[in-house]
């Protein structure tokens, strides 16, 4: 009886042999040079026996290991090698998803935009014929200005649609209202005089309005998409500094040292090397999820006059407007403006001509990379999907460890695990200090500069995304966001400097449908913006 519990008790200690730490006798380092030369074909730098490993700097074993510092070297590149490949794999789903978002979002504007520009030379040409081709050059670099402002372009929106208007002005004067033969009023002053004269109405500034929401929703929308990309490209190329890469080395392959080749690290163990090696990216999170919500908040409110698909579709219509504005006012704009430029002394024109190339050029020339897009999609449609995607990713930061550590196999006995020391079956193991990944001592330590410079960058796309989406009577409250200002007779007249949206002289006939002058497309005419894109 007392040989049975003798054999038992052997056979229990036989079964713990594997992850108790190895000695002299048990330790076999042929194992330990077939897993190194597997990652390091060729290299012979594993001892034919133990060693006592004096020479280690990491791997520093209580007994002898089966490792050369040659060996230590070549493990610590390869961890960091391993940190750095499963850190780009983390992200690889999110990169993706924002990357072929943003440039589908990108040629949907610029189609807005190529449609946009069609519909309104088919107007001149068909409505307003004796305009000419010097109006439809007008046109053509009023969109290719348009689309250089939601790529970034330093450019503000009032002074191109003014600029549109003061070019449109002269072909209007001469050929529509008839003036072609007045002679001694220079094109210099004809371009400022429809100001003075309102040969317009209030259509100029109901279409800075509406294009001043639209293109500004629309730019900070692709600034939002393009700094995405950037953060998250930034966290994938973040690099293990000598610090990590000891921490790391210590975490995988300090134990094949030792022979435990299937050793798996402690869960804890690990989240706290990949949090210290991140760099204190978990401080990114917060930013990280307003910035995730602060754009799902923009791409909900891209609708009515922060919509570009409905604002710039309708763009024909006030030009229509405008257009029949000053016909309708034929005499008055006449008279107003021989009075304005008759005797104006002529002055060199400081604008730069407008070449025929450029005339011509295409707002949407730009290299992107081929999406296919399904013929039933609306714009709208597509940013609310892109959005619920996106939402998938808020608390990417703060589970960025946890992912990272869910890539390592799953130890073979759950029961023991490696706690950078050996073997135990719980964390902390014998003589480690536990981690606090939240506790005083990491928040005290300050994030990477490269992850400081993350967060200012959230910052800054955090506040142009709220300032965007304020409420529509608190956006025009702000500096230069349209304010009305009245006279002080309280008369009603909008100075200069007014983006008000106007009613104008819009009637049923000419498509104007609610009380701004201009509603939104009829849902008929809405476009399915991906159709002709397989």
């Amino acid at each position: 009886m007392s040989g049975l519990k003798l054999n038992g008790a052997l056979i229990v200690c036989v079964l713990m042999l594997p992850f108790s730490l190895p000695n002299s006798q048990m330790l076999d380092c042929r194992e330990v040079r077939s897993s190194f030369q597997f990652l390091y074909p060729g290299m012979k730098w594993t001892p034919e026996t133990p060693v006592s490993g004096s020479d280690l700097q990491v791997c520093q074993p209580k007994g002898l290991t089966c490792c050369s510092r040659k060996m230590e070297e070549r493990y610590l590149l390869i961890a960091k090698q391993n940190m750095e490949s499963s850190l780009q794999a983390t992200s690889a789903q999110l990169k993706v998803l924002i990357i072929q978002n943003a440039a589908l979002f990108q040629e949907a504007f610029d189609m807005v935009l190529r449609l946009g520009r069609n519909s309104t030379l088919t107007l001149l040409r068909e409505e307003f014929p004796s305009l000419g081709a010097g109006a439809s050059g007008a046109v053509t670099q009023l969109f290719l200005e348009m689309s250089l402002y939601i790529l970034g372009s330093d450019a503000n929106v009032n002074d191109m649609v003014s600029t549109f208007f003061s070019r449109l002005f002269p072909f209007t004067y001469r050929h529509l209202l008839g003036n072609g033969a007045v002679t001694g009023i220079s094109e210099e002053c004809l371009r400022g005089a429809w100001r003075g004269s309102s040969a317009f109405g209030s259509f100029p500034k109901m279409m800075m309005t509406r294009l001043s929401r639209s293109l500004l929703a629309t730019r900070v929308f692709l600034q939002a998409l393009n700094l995405g990309i950037e953060v998250v490209n930034t966290t994938q190329h973040l690099r293990a500094g000598r610090d990590c890469g000891r921490s790391l080395l210590k975490l995988w392959y300090c134990p094949h040292c030792q022979g435990l080749l299937e050793a798996r690290p402690c869960r804890p163990l690990c989240v706290s090397t990949m949090g210290a090696c991140l760099g204190g990216a978990a401080e990114v999170q917060p930013h990280w999820r307003s910035y995730v919500e602060e754009l799902g908040t923009l791409a909900a409110a891209m609708k009515g006059e922060q919509d570009i698909e409905a604002v710039v579709l309708r763009l024909h219509v006030i030009i229509r407007q405008a257009l029949k504005q000053a016909v309708a006012a034929k005499s008055k704009v006449s008279t107003q403006v021989n009075g304005i430029c008759a005797h104006a002394p002529p002055r060199v024109s400081r604008a730069a001509p407008m070449s025929a190339e450029h005339a011509a050029a295409s707002p949407v020339a730009h290299n992107r990379p081929t999406v296919n897009f399904d013929p039933d999609e609306t714009l709208f449609g597509r940013r609310r999907e892109f959005i619920s995607g996106l939402r998938g990713f808020s608390q990417f930061y703060s589970g960025l460890g946890e992912a990272l550590c869910s890539k390592e196999p799953a130890a073979l006995n759950s029961s023991f695990c490696w706690n950078g020391q050996e073997m135990t079956d719980k964390f902390p193991g014998p003589g480690l200090k536990k981690v606090h990944p939240h506790g005083s001592e990491s928040r005290q330590k300050h994030p990477e500069p490269v992850i400081s410079q993350i967060i200012d960058k959230l910052k800054h796309i955090n506040q142009l995304l709220r300032m965007v989406t304020l409420p529509e009577k608190r956006w025009r409250a702000r500096p230069g966001g349209g304010a009305a200002r009245r006279d002080p007779a309280g008369q009603g007249q909008a100075d200069e400097d007014e983006e008000g949206l106007e009613s104008g002289d819009c009637d049923d006939e000419d498509e104007c449908t609610d009380v701004s002058g201009l509603g939104p497309p009829p849902r008929r005419k809405r476009l399915r913006i991906f159709a002709g894109y397989r």
